[in-house]
């Protein structure tokens, strides 16, 4: 399997953020939250705007330019995951600084969550542990989620120490959840959700378990085979465009201030 790798490192430190892995057989992208900067992988101002970004833009960029010199061949597509040895895929927001800084929620939060709602290749999140408030909503603004099923829970626990749940976040949730019954569990009471669970309710579109899904590593495994299955959905390049009337609703009003 040949793979090229760019890994995104932060200015200030030079501290490896994300890794972008392409399988060139496949053309199936990993990114890799490297869990350097916060071991929990917490959406800091750096990781989102010198890790997860340039790496979404490294790839929408890679996908443009493969369908302008007509060579799409089956697809491809692009799975996020943790470290495969890490308990936690996100722990959310580096809260005080987010809370501190104004412009945080529109020109950072809500920004990396436009590129991923608007990304034109399918997207799968790789839940193959924790993902809480800001990482929930984060696994939420992928195409699709596969999830651990022996370890892990998402949950938005914002209401257990009072916290406001901001636009952006609402936004990224009502893109997935499929009811106000299971809306009311998310927000209200910060369900935990098990792998199962999530999936009952429509939060996630595969649960990794049995003997070849063993751990994160598992996790990933399947959620790779998702992604090489839905990639032939882009060769006609229409994957962005529909994903658009999907949202339609939702996108004009993901953030409230920035240009688009």
């Amino acid at each position: 399997m040949a793979v090229e790798s760019k890994t995104f490192s932060s200015r200030e430190g030079n501290i490896p953020l994300v890794r972008l892995d392409l399988n060139t057989e496949t053309r199936i992208w990993v990114l890799t939250f490297l869990g350097e900067q916060t071991k929990d992988n917490r959406l800091t101002h750096e990781f989102i705007l010198e890790g997860i970004i340039p790496a979404l833009q490294h790839v929408r960029q890679q996908w443009k330019a493969w369908v302008d010199a007509d060579d799409v061949r089956e697809g491809t597509a692009l799975v996020t995951t943790a470290q495969t040895d890490s308990k936690i895929y996100s722990n959310g927001l580096d809260l005080e600084r987010a809370i501190a800084d104004p412009d945080f929620f529109d020109q950072v939060l809500d920004k990396m969550f436009h590129e991923f709602m608007t990304l034109p290749i399918p997207s799968v999140a790789s839940l193959g542990g924790h993902a809480f408030a800001g990482g929930f909503t984060l696994a939420m603004v992928h195409d699709y989620r596969v999830m651990n099923g022996k370890r892990g829970y998402l949950c938005m626990n914002e209401i257990e120490f009072g916290a406001p749940i901001p636009h952006g976040m609402m936004t990224a949730l009502r893109a997935v959840v499929p009811t106000n019954t299971v809306m009311r569990k998310i927000v209200l009471q910060g369900h935990r959700f098990t792998a199962k669970e999530a999936n009952k309710d429509g939060l996630v579109d595969l649960v990794a378990e049995g003997p070849e899904y063993e751990g994160p590593a598992g996790t990933l495994k399947k959620a790779i085979e998702l992604a090489t299955t839905l990639r032939s959905r882009v060769v006609k390049n229409a994957w962005g465009i529909n994903k658009d009337v999907i949202y339609r609703e939702l996108i004009p009003n993901l953030r409230h201030d920035a240009k688009l």
